[in-house]
């Protein structure tokens, strides 16, 4: 620990390192090289960088970083302070958010009492440290060290109570996008103006699986430049959203960005999840796929030693529910508990659901105990909101032809930490449903998928190069070897509506 610092309002504790924080809220775990010399580079003044690790590697310990970063700077005047007092974590996937606000208000909890959370001599310290240095940003020293708040469709909506206190605010892209243009999904006319200045000003604005926001990414830069008048009440560096993209499939052309190097491969865990088995099996089917994912599903839990955790992914709701309702009638009855989950859900039910997805004991969660006996399966059919970030363990998985980057993302659900040596997946590939009474197909340019376009069909032949040796045509996409196999993503979204800068420089008038 260094020594202490006074500011010139009030005095601050020793402020420790990052590696011992991080223990202190997370049970004694180390962090990761790489998120260890991410908070040393930010220590030492250097700008956040792009985070593109792979999946399973700790992009969640970004909020820790955050956090730590911004009460190293408690010693600082405001107009010296670069750490802004609000830290978001947005992303487009409500699992997620609430999977993240988790994590979030367990650092909030150790650091309201730290003996309330088992914490007892020097880690007790380290984080009643960090507490008092946060609570001395805020108007209220004796108020909460951070407040953490979430934001999604179907909970009320909040705003941070006091600008001055530390926050963390987890919510949605369109949580956060509406609050950054006055518009304020959830929010109230009155509150509107307050909603974006807490999210366009003084904020650090972390954008899990960037890759499905890129217009927010246009957005910032230009939005900061339309409002040049935020820089003559904070200074530069917090009169804007400063942006950190997290994303574990990338994109060409951020460089540099955080990755894993030579001392987090030498790491045991890193080493572990990096080599997670996960032979894929590859199926090339004719006809309903529903039904076909159907098949797998029940051909693997046929298999299966004892009760165990699957996946499906379907790539639209139709094709979802019509699976859900076929593995419901084969397995439903005493054998598995099955579940529906798409973006159509009820809110009530989807609640329902996301707990018992993410149950500690009976559901499929990460921190999940891994010897803990099942009584029955549990298999969950969803679409893409169960694709990107959850932190959700299966040992079995079937999904439906998709991109790279999709097939990337659902592999990042089967045996994430490496635990499950038994662990199996299906892709299923059927071609494309036809549409009208067009003649019959011949030229593969021409070919395209609901969702994902042409790109399954370059995935089918990647797969299929990769097990040609395979009787079993069988290809093992542990995260060490998906990229070499798959390649880089192709997709391309295409254009959309868009907010111009000249439309912002009107707006900003009004």
């Amino acid at each position: 620990m260094t020594e202490p610092l006074q500011t010139s309002d009030r005095p601050v504790p020793a402020m420790p390192a990052f590696a011992a924080f991080y223990r202190a809220v997370n049970g004694g775990r180390d962090p990761f090289p790489w998120q260890a010399k991410l908070a040393d580079r930010l220590a030492d003044g250097g700008e956040w960088l792009p985070v593109g690790v792979p999946t399973g590697m700790g992009k969640t310990a970004c909020l820790d970083i955050a956090v730590w970063w911004l009460a190293s700077q408690a010693d600082r005047g405001p107009a010296e302070r670069t750490a802004p007092t609000r830290i978001w974590w947005v992303v487009n996937r409500r699992l997620l958010v609430d999977s993240t606000t988790a994590h979030a208000e367990e650092i909030a909890g150790a650091l309201r009492d730290p003996g309330k959370h088992g914490l007892a001599g020097q880690p007790a310290d380290d984080v009643a440290s960090v507490a008092t240095r946060l609570r001395s940003l805020s108007a209220d020293p004796k108020g909460e060290p951070l407040e953490v708040i979430r934001l999604r469709a179907g909970i009320p909506s909040r705003t941070p109570t006091d600008p001055s206190r530390p926050a963390v605010v987890l919510c949605t892209l369109p949580m956060y996008g509406s609050r950054l243009l006055f518009r304020g999904y959830g929010s109230t006319r009155k509150l509107r103006p307050i909603d974006a200045a807490m999210a366009g000003t003084d904020s650090l604005v972390l954008l899990d699986e960037a890759h499905l926001a890129p217009h927010l990414r246009a957005l910032l830069p230009a939005l900061a430049d339309c409002t040049p008048g935020a820089r003559a009440v904070l200074p530069d560096p917090r009169s804007r959203p400063r942006l950190v993209t997290l994303t574990a499939t990338g994109d060409v052309g951020e460089e540099p960005r955080v990755d894993l190097d030579d001392d987090d491969l030498a790491t045991p865990v890193v080493q572990q999840r990096l080599d997670a088995v996960k032979p894929v099996a590859l199926r090339t089917e004719t006809g309903d796929t529903a039904s076909h994912l159907a098949d797998a599903v029940l051909d693997l839990i046929r298999d299966a030693s004892s009760p165990a955790a699957c996946i499906v992914f379907a790539n639209t709701p139709e094709t979802a529910r019509a699976t859900f309702k076929k593995v419901t009638r084969a397995a439903g009855r005493g054998r598995a508990d099955v579940m529906l989950l798409t973006g159509r859900a009820r809110e009530r039910e989807a609640e329902r659901i996301r707990k018992r997805i993410l149950d500690p004991v009976d559901g499929m969660a990460a921190g999940r105990d891994a010897t803990a006996r099942r009584q029955r399966h549990l298999i969950v059919v969803a679409t893409q909101t169960l694709e990107v970030g959850a932190d959700v363990d299966a040992e079995y998985l079937v999904t439906e032809q998709c991109g790279v980057r999709a097939l990337t993302q659902r592999l990042g659900r089967l045996n994430r930490l490496g635990r499950h040596p038994h662990a199996r997946a299906v892709y299923v590939h059927v071609p494309p449903p036809e549409r009208g009474k067009r003649s019959k197909r011949t030229d593969t340019d021409s070919i395209k998928w609901p969702v994902y376009g042409s790109e399954p069909q370059a995935v089918l032949q990647k797969l299929e190069n990769a097990c040609r040796d395979s009787p079993t045509k069988i290809v093992n996409l542990s995260p060490r070897h998906i990229a070499a196999i798959l390649g880089l993503p192709d997709d391309d979204p295409g254009r959309a509506p868009e907010v111009l800068p000249g439309l912002l420089w009107e707006w900003t008038k009004t």
